[in-house]
């Protein structure tokens, strides 16, 4: 079974503020978070390492793959937009609308060939159920690690093979 290493710049209280800006598309704010992220990624990357953003609500990358595409910049690391999904209600509004112990995993599906001895970071601006993430493996079929800006504790609810990793920079 695929497994999943979470890695976190921050608890997501810490970041707010910048995690919107980021989901609303902000350069700056991008820019910043990919300066966050990006000694994550340096430490946890190889040879093998692609960076893999996570769609989001309309089906495709959009926030997401400006953040990892930047942070390719910082890192030298490959930037590969593979996975997609029918547009649906963002996970802030299903948590809404059917509680949280209802999330239910999305159907991602690749859009794109991955090679076979990649290691995909998937690149995402807050892991909080963990269902998109888990979405994410499933799709890819094979482990991946997981790099975000923030985190809360929700995914904690549920048994999702994801091992979680919080890591605090100087705030420089």
């Amino acid at each position: 079974m695929a497994k999943l290493n979470v890695y976190s710049f921050a608890d997501y209280n810490a970041v707010r503020f910048l995690a919107h800006d980021v989901k609303d598309g902000n350069s700056r704010s991008i820019c910043r978070a990919a300066q966050l992220m990006a000694h994550l990624v340096s430490v946890i990357s190889d040879e093998n390492s692609i960076l893999v953003p996570m769609p989001g609500r309309t089906g495709a990358a959009l926030y997401t793959k400006l953040l990892a595409e930047k942070i390719s910049e910082l890192t030298g690391i490959a930037c590969l937009d593979c996975l997609g999904c029918k547009p649906h209600m963002t996970q802030y509004y299903r948590k809404r609308k059917y509680g949280i112990r209802k999330m239910s995993l999305l159907h991602l599906f690749l859009t794109s060939d991955v090679p076979s001895d990649c290691h995909p970071i998937l690149i995402d601006n807050v892991l909080d159920t963990g269902t998109t993430a888990v979405s994410a493996l499933n799709a890819l079929n094979v482990s991946a690690d997981c790099v975000v800006l923030g985190n809360t504790d929700n995914f904690r609810l549920f048994n999702y093979p994801i091992s979680f990793f919080e890591h605090s920079l100087s705030r420089a």
